[in-house]
């Protein structure tokens, strides 16, 4: 087995610029269902985490060019799905739509640039502070899309870099001018100033006040400034209780535990500093603990969630990945670093023409890969700023089809005979256009044939004359009705969350969040059919063969199931006998990020790791395998016998008959897929290969 490495894809993830929970801690109850971790990127992505069963990347709403997202706030009422709002250098405030992936409203507040935003207690309000020095309120309470003026407060002239709720009744902000400010939110001073606080001065440059939180049970404000102080403030007198200056640069953002016994504070010195409330008989106060260096750049956000479950601290900034923590044993615990996480791909691979496919924002990259040499042979950058969704090539290597939720654009490719390159040809139709509005998937088949699935959830069929220069409708094909029936009260549970098409390119599979496994006909108008609902959420589908489909769930765990409706059993002998089996090693894993098969061998990969299994053989029970373990040492152990090495790295025929194989030679793995007869490729990047921005020189001690 030839594998080509591929290390030229420069993918860059973008800087994660801020992060927040869709729960508040309830150390009481259990992790909810519908926890979810929004990550905003300065690209102006949000993604969606799942951070049960070993963080699930579930969703990216779509930014565009230039709309950097500088602050995220959940709202989660009792009756009703979670809200997500966001800002980013602008008089907007977004609220989005998590079902079609596209904003809800964008409301202008009327006042400057909004540099921050938070939410109340009662979940019924937004503050958020401004550019001009203004804070403005906004009324929440009537339900999904709902954003209404609630009230102005007294303008000062330094803009307001952070805001925070005490309860639903006051509001305190950090400014550039090194003060902390208190708005009464309520009763007859409502939006008048209450108090003032000053932090230190710095003698070279005007403080700014980064960040802010607010203890409600300590009735204290915890500020971080540019001169690296970290500040404890009396909440009802406006004193300064206590002060630190353990940071070396600007603490940029601060959290607490929910007993309020634990203060966090990062910034440009790259290290995460605990602060822990010591309590005696006549006094408490704040002592520094430790820090850790976690990150090689700026952390810009901090999260926390805890539960009777689980304890999250999470941390993500210009390093671009983000960094999982323990908050109880913050000091020594493990921790994990999601960096280039492809769950979500943007490499495509085309097997007949040997080209690899990379697109992120509004361009899209194609190399050529020929005798071990690549070449970069077409380069194409859309005009519009929206970031693109999807990205499909087909076999044949002459069509590129793209869309974006506002649009769907379906290229020509034509290899020039001289240079090798391809010149790139927008298929131009009018008709097409007013057919479809935008999509989230694309996929091309059988040479001419276009799939779209719709911000609706609609599936729609294409044929592409390339003679004609048309894209006609072929099809809609009807979806099952999908049950919203769910414990988890989110609004994108019916959502696909993947789409393939047999190798016969007969039967189209869909997953969905709900669990739902279908199977449509591509080549007759019937009724598709469920093939089975699981109980937990469908990670990867792949055609084994064009009866047979496999399914990762988010426990890693493999299934392969027969698609025919008459079929007379669900589960092929194989998973019937290897599914509850699987070795766990592997199920332990890092959440895979694709799936492909190869002959008898069904190949999966993940950031760190390689693996197959061979679906012709079945897996070796631990009684086997202790046996097989016992036959291997005697044989290595006669004076003739011969020996095998294999340092369980590089695949090779010594373990090509073996049924389960895994190697964490390749790493960071963005794409592993089929690339020739005996032959597969590996496409990797380097977390050294990256750009970086210079970091923050801290003193290294030499010894």
């Amino acid at each position: 087995m030839d594998i080509h490495r591929c290390r030229f894809v420069d993918y860059t993830p973008h800087t994660i610029t801020s992060t927040a929970f869709s729960h508040t801690s309830v150390t009481n109850r259990n992790t909810p269902n519908d926890l979810r971790l929004a990550v905003g990127r300065s690209n102006g992505d949000i993604e969606i985490w799942n951070p049960k069963n070993n963080w699930i990347h579930e969703l990216t709403l779509p930014g565009s060019s230039g709309r950097s997202v500088e602050g995220l706030v959940w709202c989660t009422g009792e009756d009703e799905s979670p809200r997500l709002f966001s800002i980013g250098g602008s008089t907007y405030i977004t609220e989005w739509d998590l079902k079609t992936l596209k904003p809800v409203i964008n409301y202008d507040c009327n006042a400057g640039t909004i540099w921050s935003i938070d939410i109340s207690r009662n979940q019924k309000k937004l503050a958020v502070g401004c550019d001009d020095g203004s804070v403005v309120m906004i009324d929440i309470s009537g339900g999904f899309g709902s954003l209404e003026h609630d009230n102005i407060c007294q303008r000062q002239d330094a803009r307001v870099l952070t805001i925070k709720w005490y309860e639903n009744d006051m509001l305190i902000g950090g400014c550039s001018d090194g003060r902390i400010r208190s708005w009464a939110a309520s009763g007859d001073s409502k939006g008048r100033i209450l108090s003032t606080m000053r932090v230190d001065k710095s003698k070279i440059e005007s403080t700014l006040v980064w960040s802010i939180i607010v203890l409600p049970k300590k009735k204290q404000i915890v500020s971080g400034d540019s001169t690296g102080s970290v500040k404890f403030w009396d909440l009802e007198q406006f004193t300064l209780l206590q002060s630190f200056n353990k940071h070396e640069a600007d603490v940029l953002s601060l959290d607490f535990d929910v007993q309020e016994e634990k203060i966090f504070s990062a910034g440009v010195d790259r290290k995460i500093h605990q602060y822990n409330l010591i309590q005696t008989k006549s006094t408490t106060k704040w002592v520094h603990s430790f820090n850790r260096l976690l990150h090689s750049n700026d952390i810009r956000s901090m999260s926390i969630f805890e539960s009777k479950s689980h304890n999250w601290l999470i941390s993500g900034g210009v390093e671009r990945c983000l960094v999982i923590q323990s908050v109880q044993n913050f000091y020594d615990g493990k921790y994990k670093k999601l960096s280039i996480n492809q769950q979500k791909s943007n490499v495509l691979v085309n097997e007949l023409k040997s080209l690899v496919v990379l697109w992120q924002d509004q361009t899209i990259k194609i190399w050529r890969i020929t005798d071990g040499k690549y070449k970069l042979i077409s380069k194409l950058t859309l005009n519009d700023d929206e970031n693109i969704t999807s990205v499909d090539m087909n076999d044949e290597g002459s069509l590129l089809a793209v869309a974006r939720l506002s649009s769907v654009k379906v290229f020509e490719l034509v290899e020039q005979e001289k240079t090798l390159k391809l010149k790139v040809q927008k298929i131009r139709d009018d008709n097409f256009d007013s057919l479809v509005q935008g999509g989230k998937i694309v996929k091309l088949y059988d040479s001419n044939k276009l799939i779209v699935v719709t911000s609706d959830e609609e599936i729609y069929k294409f044929i592409i004359d390339n003679d004609a220069k048309t894209i006609s409708l072929d099809d809609e094909i009807e979806l099952l009705e999908s049950s919203n029936a769910s414990k988890a009260r989110i609004s994108y549970i019916s959502n696909i969350n993947n789409l393939i098409i047999s190798p016969d390119e007969q039967n189209l599979a869909i997953s969905r969040f709900n669990g739902s496994i279908e199977i449509y006909s591509l080549s007759e108008s019937s009724n598709g059919h469920l093939v089975s609902k699981l109980t937990s959420y469908p990670h990867l589908l792949e055609f084994t063969s064009s009866d047979k489909l496999v399914v990762m769930n988010e426990e890693n765990k493999i299934y392969e199931f027969f698609i025919a409706s008459d079929s007379k059993s669900l589960l092929t002998p194989w998973s019937k006998r290897n599914s509850e089996v699987l070795p766990k090693q592997f199920l332990v894993l890092e959440r895979p990020q694709g799936v492909f098969v190869k002959g008898s061998k069904l190949w999966t990969y993940g950031s760190n790791w390689v693996s197959y299994f061979d679906l012709s053989l079945n897996l070796l029970h631990k009684e086997e395998s202790k046996k097989r373990g016992r036959e291997e040492e005697e044989r290595k152990d006669k004076p003739n016998g011969d020996t095998e090495q294999n340092d369980g790295e590089d695949v090779d025929e010594d373990v090509e008959d073996k049924s389960y194989w895994i190697t964490t030679k390749y790493r960071p793995v963005m794409k592993v897929e089929n690339f020739g007869l005996n032959e597969i490729i590996v496409v990797e990047r380097s977390q050294f290969s990256l750009p970086h921005t210079p970091a923050f020189n801290l003193p290294k001690l030499r010894i």
